[in-house]
C-alpha cells in the first residue's frame, strides 16, 4: 500500500490527464480508420484520401513554430480545453453532414484544416502540461505511460473502428472521435490548473517576433538542423499517407471490407510499437544506420504489399511498414 502511495498513480491530476488523453487517443485511432474509408466510399479517389491526410499534417509545418511561441504566453490548460472543444465541434460536422445529406467532401476538407491547426496548439500546450503535474523525478515514467496508452489505443481502436464502420457507417463512427475530445476537455477542466499568465504587452509582442526570428535563423543557418527539419517534415507527409494507402489497397485492390482495413491498421500499430521499443535500445551513434534500415524496411513492405492479393501477406506487410515507421 505504501508503494502505491509513493507511486505516480497516487497523483490524481496525473491520472485525470492520463484518462482524458487515453480516451482521446482511442477516438483518434478510430477516426484514423473511419475517415479514409468514408472518403473512399464517397469519392472512390485515392488522391483525395491523400490530400486530406496532407491537409491534416500541413498546419504542423506552417504554424508549429509560432504556436509554440504563443502558447508560452498563454494559459496552457485553457489552450488545451479550447482546442479539444473546437475539435469536438468540427468533427461533429461530419456525421451531421451525412445525416442531413449535404455534400460531405467540402466539410471533410475544412475539418481536416481546422482540426489539424487546433491539434498543433493542443500539442504545444500539452508538452508543457505534464511537467506541471508530476515531479521531475517522475517525468520520464509519466511520458512513458502516455506513450503506452497511445500505443494501446492504436492497437485496439482500428479493429473496433473496422467493425463499427461495417455496422453503422464511417461518418457516424467519426462522431465517436468528437465525443472523445469532449471527454478529454472535461478531464483537463478537472485538473483545475491555476497557471498564472501575465497580461500581454507591446514588449511581449516584440519578444514574440524576436523569438520567431531567432528560431527561424537557427534552423536556416545550421545545416544539420535544417536537414533534420526538412527530413522530419517530409516524413510527416509520408507517414500520414500510410494508413490511407493501406485502406485504398484493401478496399480497392483486394475488394475487402472495413474489418480487414481495421485489422491491417491494428497490425501496423503493433509493428510500430515493436519498432519503437527496439529503436529506443539502439545506441545513439547508430542512429543513421537505424534510419536507413527503417526506410529500407518500409520500401520492402510497400513493394511486397503492391504485389500480393493474399490477406495474410497483406497483414505481414502492414507489420513490416509499421515496424519501419516505429524504428524511424
Amino acid at each position: 500500500m505504501s508503494r502505491f502511495k509513493n507511486s505516480i498513480f497516487s497523483n490524481k491530476r496525473f491520472l485525470t490527464l492520463l484518462s482524458g488523453q487515453g480516451v482521446s487517443y482511442f477516438g483518434d485511432s478510430i477516426a484514423a480508420v473511419a475517415l479514409p474509408i468514408l472518403i473512399l466510399t464517397v469519392t472512390g479517389s485515392g488522391f483525395l484520401m491523400g490530400l486530406v491526410g496532407a491537409l491534416e499534417v500541413a498546419p504542423l509545418l506552417i504554424v508549429g513554430l509560432p504556436a509554440g511561441v504563443w502558447v508560452d504566453r498563454w494559459n496552457r490548460s485553457r489552450v488545451m480545453i479550447i482546442s479539444d472543444f473546437g475539435r469536438a465541434v468540427v468533427m461533429a460536422f461530419i456525421p451531421i453532414a451525412s445525416l442531413v445529406h449535404i455534400p460531405i467532401m467540402p466539410v471533410i476538407v475544412l475539418v481536416a484544416i481546422i482540426s489539424g491547426t487546433l491539434a498543433v496548439f493542443f500539442g504545444a500546450a500539452y508538452t508543457g502540461m505534464i511537467p506541471r503535474i508530476v515531479v521531475p523525478e517522475e517525468l520520464g515514467r509519466a511520458n512513458g505511460y502516455f506513450e503506452a496508452i497511445e500505443s494501446a489505443a492504436y492497437v485496439l481502436g482500428p479493429s473496433l473502428a473496422g467493425i463499427l464502420t461495417s455496422k453503422i457507417g464511417p461518418s457516424y463512427v467519426i462522431g465517436l472521435d468528437a465525443l472523445s475530445f469532449i471527454f478529454s476537455a472535461i478531464a483537463i477542466i478537472n485538473l483545475r490548473d491555476n497557471e498564472k499568465v501575465s497580461a500581454q504587452s507591446s514588449r511581449q509582442t516584440r519578444d514574440f517576433f524576436t523569438e520567431m526570428r531567432v528560431g527561424l535563423k537557427t534552423v536556416v543557418n545550421d545545416s544539420v538542423l535544417k536537414a533534420i527539419t526538412l527530413l522530419w517534415g517530409s516524413n510527416r507527409f509520408v507517414f500520414a499517407a500510410l494508413i490511407p494507402t493501406l485502406t485504398f489497397f484493401v478496399l480497392k485492390t483486394l475488394h475487402g471490407g472495413s474489418e480487414q482495413v481495421g485489422v491491417s491498421v491494428s497490425i501496423y500499430a503493433v509493428g510500430s510499437l515493436l519498432g519503437t521499443l527496439l529503436g529506443s535500445r539502439v545506441p545513439e551513434r547508430l542512429g543513421v544506420v537505424m534510419a536507413l534500415s527503417a526506410q529500407s524496411l518500409m520500401f520492402v513492405g510497400a513493394i511486397l504489399l503492391s504485389t500480393t492479393n493474399w490477406d495474410p501477406m497483406v497483414y505481414g506487410c502492414s507489420a513490416i511498414l509499421g515496424f519501419g515507421e516505429g524504428l524511424w
